[in-house]
């Protein structure tokens, strides 16, 4: 898959562009994740606490999702996009203040703008790249948020790890500021896909008839929230050590994110087209496993490398739904399809994290882990079972 996309960014002008774009978007969203986690360290917040921050930096997309859609039903994709921007850097205010009154509550709250910027966004790239890209470069369009994680893991989370505590604030989320700036110069030069008054060039809804691989294709995300979604809201708690916990924790987000990165390039595109149910099942089986090692392993560095593995399983679940909703949509439904599975992997997934960060509080973060990842695995491969025999 990865020459697939080396290919198609040498051939369309576009989606460098667009690519350039959602790099400096990413380096800006990953500056607050560093920030956000990092201070909710030092100010030794609880398990549910962690808990909230990671669903306030996720759920809101439900709204941006609904607002993007919007969007483009009524006029130009980059219009949307550039939308979305706007948005993430005046989100930057609150975790200003927070900073600046040492507040867990609004701390939490800091991702909400960047969340509700992916919700609007998400659709609107997958509309764009499904109208743009030829049939045989659709596969570049399914890695475009891996290339995404790769530039918030080197700049955003590697730069935010290594600057953060060593410039003040204030210069930091100037920074942050810049990059969203940089993304919406890039995406107004975008070309339009079409004129307002050209019909062909707007979202649709979808149909009210979907064929058994469109309903699959709508429900593989969604699956992943329900496993994956209580191990990344509890990764904070999951480690004790003696180093510093701020250090620790960057560390580990560290390799969160490398594993997400590396993942869908280790897959052959045979695997995004042939979708094997038991493939995808052990893919969210190998996660969870991973995920339950972690606490019991001896070093700081096993613990990473497990966390590494975990994500390199469950992007690549990631990268073939993706996929799935571009290859087995219309092009004026591609929009409306990200939009609803992105809007039910965000339900699923502020759920099942509320019922871990509550349940951590009470019976610890492991407990709560293999309780609530378990189960979510039962039920995923339930629904992925029943689906696939459908198809």
């Amino acid at each position: 898959m990865f020459s697939i996309l080396v290919r198609s960014v040498k051939t369309y002008d576009w989606l460098r562009t667009l690519l350039l774009a959602l790099i400096c978007s990413s380096v800006g969203s990953g500056l607050t994740f560093i920030m956000v986690f990092a201070e909710l360290a030092r100010l030794h917040a609880g398990p549910s606490s962690f808990a909230i921050a990671f669903i306030l930096s996720t759920s809101p997309g439900l709204l941006g999702s609904i607002i993007g859609k919007a969007l483009l039903q009524q006029g130009e994709t980059k219009y949307c996009l550039i939308a979305a921007e706007c948005i993430g850097a005046l989100g930057l205010l609150i975790p200003w203040y927070g900073l600046r009154h040492d507040s867990v509550a609004f701390l939490q709250l800091a991702g909400i703008a960047s969340s509700i910027a992916a919700g609007m966004t998400l659709p609107a790239i997958n509309h764009y790249t499904k109208a743009k890209l030829a049939p045989e470069d659709i596969g570049a369009g399914a890695l475009i948020d891996t290339l995404v994680f790769a530039c918030q893991v080197l700049f955003g989370i590697g730069i935010g790890a290594f600057i953060y505590g060593k410039v003040s604030s204030d210069t930091y989320l100037l920074v942050n500021l810049i990059n969203y700036l940089l993304a919406i110069l890039f995406i107004a030069s975008l070309p339009r896909l079409a004129s307002f008054t050209h019909e062909r060039g707007r979202a649709h809804c979808l149909p009210r008839e979907l064929s058994a691989k469109q309903r699959a294709s709508l429900y593989l995300l969604p699956a992943l929230a329900m496993t994956g979604a209580p191990a990344m809201s509890l990764l904070p708690t999951l480690i004790k050590t003696d180093n510093s916990e701020q250090e620790t924790l960057l560390l580990l987000l560290f390799a969160r994110s490398l594993g997400q990165l590396l993942g869908p390039f280790l897959v052959k595109e045979d695997r995004y087209k042939n979708q094997s149910a038991l493939f995808i099942i052990g893919c969210l089986a190998a996660f969870i496993i991973c995920y339950i090692f972690v606490p019991f392993s001896p070093l700081v560095t096993i613990s990473l490398l497990l966390v590494f593995l975990a994500h390199i399983f469950s992007n690549i679940i990631y990268s073939i739904g993706w996929y799935s909703l571009l290859t087995h949509f219309e092009k004026h439904q591609v929009a409306a399809a990200s939009a609803s599975s992105y809007r039910k992997q965000i339900i699923i997934g502020a759920a099942v994290s509320i019922v871990a960060g509550w349940l951590a509080e009470r019976i610890g973060s492991h407990s709560s882990l293999i309780f609530c990842s378990g189960v979510g695995l039962l039920l995923s491969s339930t629904l992925i079972l029943y689906v696939k025999r459908r198809q």
